[in-house]
């Protein structure tokens, strides 16, 4: 019997996060859970849905939430209020789906795994209250503004300024910047400028903090993902299968695309995939980019990897 303990991958969204998630979750007794913090989901697996994007749990606030994710790593599917919620054929669809998979997850007792960027800055308070094992991952600061972009994904920075307990922890230092940002919406590469450096400056304080706790690069997955993938399968305790290893290769391999397939977006030839963003940003984006995030990706990247 393996590992019981609850598995989360967090870090920066755009950064392979669910290709990870779901690597992780073809090694044996995995269970897969995609994003209960993520309010955008209208029918979720949490049945008390966020009020914020990029939530902030600490033992201040969290009361109301701990028996709600307790019940989501136990795979108890909140039916009777989704129910509720149905408005289409496929609000209905998704709801058969989702409680399939967790009354299957919960019969086989597989080891929760909780794939949720936008639990970040919560990511310590579910560490100590559920004693989860923690991977960050991290990317580029180009790679991540030029999905964006291409994305079209813009962010409300009021999700930030409405928690005062996470602007006075992690964000007291970009106030100015957020209040700017609510003030008057940027455009997309500025958005995502100070998006990428309020989540990484938080990174920076979990690599310090948290030693016990992985952080890797999407860069360093891409470039050697069934090495790498090995790696992470150890340090958790998960067994690397002959069918693991192929899932890895199929999904990263170079006989996929470079770019992202509207039809699976997971699928990507992987190596090729890291210098996209030469191609999505101008080069005053780029520069731009580079200079406006240079304190904190510093910390993460070196200046050849520009």
């Amino acid at each position: 019997m393996g590992k019981k303990t609850p598995i989360l991958v967090t870090g920066s969204h755009r950064s392979g996060s669910t290709w990870t998630g779901l690597m992780l979750a073809a090694a044996p007794g995995v269970g897969y859970i995609h994003e209960p913090f993520n309010k955008e989901i209208r029918i979720n697996v949490n049945s008390k849905p966020f009020e914020h994007q990029f939530q902030y749990l600490c033992e201040k606030n969290a009361e109301n939430y701990k028996e709600v994710l307790h019940r989501i790593i136990q795979y108890k599917y909140p039916l009777a209020g989704n129910i509720t919620r149905i408005t289409t054929l496929k609000d209905f669809t998704n709801i058969i789906r989702d409680q399939g998979i967790f009354l299957k997850h919960r019969l086989k007792n597989l080891r929760p795994l909780i794939k949720d960027p936008h639990a970040l800055f919560s990511a310590e308070w579910l560490y100590e209250t559920f004693n989860m094992d923690v991977l960050v991952l991290i990317r580029h600061p180009a790679a991540f503004c030029s999905s964006l972009k291409i994305k079209k994904w813009y962010f409300g920075f009021n999700n930030f300024l409405t928690q005062p307990l996470l602007m006075k922890e992690y964000l007291a230092g970009f106030e100015e910047e957020i209040r700017e940002q609510v003030k008057t919406q940027k455009n997309i590469i500025d958005q995502a400028i100070l998006l990428w450096n309020c989540i990484h400056h938080t990174i920076s304080i979990y690599k310090q903090n948290h030693p016990e706790w992985l952080f890797v690069k999407h860069e360093n997955l891409s470039r050697d993902p069934v090495n790498q993938f090995r790696k992470i399968y150890e340090t958790f305790g998960l067994q690397f299968t002959d069918k693991a290893k192929a899932r890895i290769l199929e999904s990263s391999g170079a006989h996929n695309p470079v770019e992202q397939h509207d039809k699976n977006e997971f699928v990507r030839d992987s190596e090729k995939n890291i210098y996209n963003w030469k191609n999505r940003l101008t080069k005053d984006e780029i520069e731009l980019i580079r200079n406006k995030t240079s304190e904190i990706s510093s910390l993460f990247y070196s200046e050849n990897e520009w």
